[in-house]
This record gives C-alpha cells, structure tokens and sequence, in this order.
C-alpha cells in the first residue's frame, strides 16, 4: 500500500514509489478507459444507427456526444476544487471517487437500457457529469503522490493501462451481446474504483480556509506568469485531443461510409490491436527517457508530428491495408504522448490546489469533445449533402492532421519543462 504519510504536493521529501505503488495508483486509468473506447468507437455508433437509422447517424451522433461533452463541461474544474476542499477520515479524493462511480454506473446502464435516443442522450449526459466528478478527483491523487523525479514513469504505467484498456474496451464491445457489454463494463468501473479506495492511501492534506463562495470562485481565475507553462500546456493537449476525437467519433463511420465496410466492428478491433502493440512498445520508453533525461517538450513534438502524418494518411489513404500501416505508426506516437503528456502537466502546477487545477486542465479534454460534435455537424450538414461522404470524413483527417501538427509546435513555448 501507498503509505498514509506521503507527502502532499509541495512539500519537501515525498517518498518514492515502488512499482506496485505506481500500478495500483494509476490502475482506475484501465476501467475509465475501458468505457470510453468501447463506448465511443463501437457501441455508441452502433447504436445511434439503431435508434435513428443510416441516413441521420452522423448528425444524432454528434448531437449526442455535444449534448452530453457540453453538460459536462465544468464538472471537472468544480468537483476538482470540491475535492481540494473535502475533508474525512480516508481522504478527500477517494470518497468522491465513489460517489462519481455509483453515478457513472447508473447512467451507462440507462444508455443500455435506451430504447429512443432521447433516452439514450439523457444517459450519456449522466456518464459525462459523473465520470468527470471522479477523474477530477482522481486527478489530483499523482500530483499529490508522485515525486517530480518519477512523473514520466507514473504517465508511463498510466499508458501502460491506457492501452490495455484500447483491446479489452473494444474486446468487451465486440464479444458481448445485448445487455452483456454494460454490465461488464459497469463491474470494471466498480472494481477499479475499489482497487483505489483499498490500495491508496492519501496523504495527510494541508488545512483549508473556511469556505467563502468568492474566494472559492475566485480560485478558478487562474492568471500570471506562475501559470503561463499550465496554459501553453493546455493550448497543446487541446489540439491534440480534439485531432484524437475527431478519429475516435467518427473512425467507425469512415469504415462505414468511406471505405464500404458494411460491418467494420472486427476492423476497428484489428486497428486498435495494431495500434497498442506499437503504443505498449514506445509508452515505458518514453517514459523512461522523459525522467531520464527530462527531454518532456521534444517527445511531445515528435508524438504529435507522428500522429498527425498518420491522420493524412487517411485522407489519401484508397486501401484498410494502408490503415493497417497507418495505426501501427499512430501507435508509436499515442504511446509516446501517452507516456509525457500527464507529466508535463503536472511539472508546471503552481499551486498545491492539485485536483481544481488538474480539473481545469481537464478542460482541455472536455472542451475538444465539444468542438468535435460541433465539427461532426457542420460536416454533417454542410459537406456531405453536397460533395458525399467520402469528401465530407476526408475533409475531417485533414483537419486532425492540422491540429496535431499545430499541438507539436505550441509545446515549444513551454519554458519552464526541459
């Protein structure tokens, strides 16, 4: 177990930590994930298609995920300060952990259970609230914990479940039928959720202030030159997550409508595996050299410049085999990202507030989901009712080839991380 007396955030001498420390406290990465790949790349356009048919897919996919990414949008930096706050006998992120759980469950099984799309918005507008209510506790638990000197491994092991995570969310949705996807993914949520609460402990947190809502408010103004690497950080994760987005909506019916893959589950499948080979095989290095040799900014670049080319590809790609090739080489620069990208961050927090600056910074996640609908529904109904869909899908890898491009140039403006 991680032990009671760690060091928060800031202070002097945090302990380091072993290998079975690291696993158990990035392991809830594993089920978060697990949900939302199987989620997002097979599950949810499958069953949009269902629900509303061929011809509206593309835009009802992309309303359901504004709608939900939309009402999501300010759990995270909200929860994240809430969880700064909190104070019980086992901690202040672990509790909220379990509350953001129980309710992300509810929700993904009313998703399952959905009958009409209204219901089925209504159900991921639930999973996005209450997941974010527990990633931004969670969130604030490694900048609370991990010692500077071991933050590229901890992204690495946090990779490490991340593409785990890739094969079996995608397994789980391709395996199981009717109701036995959502169950199976609602006992993982549980079971990491509980691995944390039973195999971390957090450290003692410094006293707080009594609350005063301006103050509390006044906290979320985050400016100054102190924060000035934090927001270059932010600039870049948000380009490359809304690029990631982008592939991740709407891979499924680029198979589907570009490619004529009448069924493209197994192709997705054969994507993934391909891609988190690669991922698994470049994630601990990256990791490894990042705290080696602090060279953060560089690996960065590379992993978006190596991302983006893939995405080109797809705009000229004519064959699945060329796709084959593309995701092995997208793997390489996933798992590098994968493996940097949590550690820079957490290299440029100024403040010991972890989880409410965590949480803001998880708006450079939450604001890209948004931004892609918007995209998905501006192709959806400006491009592809005039030029067809294999313009409309192609336009949009052009577009994730530019963001990846411009989110491996910005990280250069960081000053403060090597």
């Amino acid at each position: 177990m991680i032990s009671q007396d760690s060091p928060y955030l800031g202070w002097p001498g945090r302990r380091r930590l072993s290998v079975g420390n690291q696993l158990a406290l990035t392991f809830y990465w594993f089920p978060n994930n697990v949900l939302w790949t199987g989620l997002l790349l097979i599950v949810m356009p499958a069953k949009v298609i269902s629900l509303v048919g061929m011809g509206a897919s593309t835009s009802h996919l992309s309303m359901a995920q504004f709608i939900g990414d939309a009402a999501a949008v300010l759990a995270a930096p909200i929860f994240g300060a809430i969880s700064d706050r909190w104070r019980t006998r086992v901690g202040r992120r672990r509790p909220q952990m379990i509350v953001g759980v129980i309710g992300n469950v509810i929700f993904f099984l009313i998703m399952g259970f959905a009958t009409n799309f209204t219901a089925f918005v209504i159900g991921f507008v639930g999973v996005q609230i209450f997941n974010n209510v527990t990633g931004s506790a969670y969130a604030g638990l490694i900048p609370d914990l991990v010692p500077p000197e071991q933050r590229g491994l901890a992204s690495g092991f946090m990779g490490i479940w991340n593409n785990a995570a890739v094969l079996v969310g995608a397994g789980l949705a391709l395996a199981l039928a009717g109701m036995g996807y959502w169950f199976a993914t609602a006992v993982l949520l549980l079971l990491g959720v509980a691995i944390t609460f039973f195999f971390v402990r957090e450290p003692a947190p410094p006293g707080v202030e009594p609350f005063r809502l301006g103050a509390f408010l006044r906290g979320f103004w985050i400016v100054g030159r102190e924060y000035r690497d934090f927001w270059w950080v932010f600039a870049t994760r948000f380009l490359v997550m809304m690029g990631l987005y982008v592939l991740e909506y709407f891979l499924s019916y680029y198979l589907r409508f570009v490619m004529h893959i009448a069924n493209p589950n197994q192709d997705i499948f054969l994507i993934l595996a391909m891609l988190t080979v690669t991922a698994l095989l470049s994630v601990l290095l990256a990791g490894y050299i990042s705290d080696r040799l602090g060279k953060r900014k560089i690996l960065v670049s590379i992993a978006g410049v190596l991302m983006g080319a893939c995405s080109l590809l797809f705009v000229f790609m004519h064959s699945l085999s060329g796709i084959f090739v593309a995701a092995l080489l997208f793997g390489i620069g996933y798992g590098t990202y994968l493996s940097t990208d949590y550690a820079l961050v957490v290299d440029t927090l100024p403040g010991k507030m972890a989880a409410k600056d965590m949480g803001i910074w998880g708006l450079s996640t939450t604001v890209p989901q948004i931004l892609s609908a918007i995209l998905g529904l501006s192709i959806a109904s400006l491009v592809i009712p005039h030029f067809g869909y294999s313009a409309g899908y192609r336009l949009m890898f052009a577009i994730t080839f530019v963001l990846f491009l411009l989110g491996s140039i910005l990280v250069w403006k960081v000053k403060k991380v090597a």
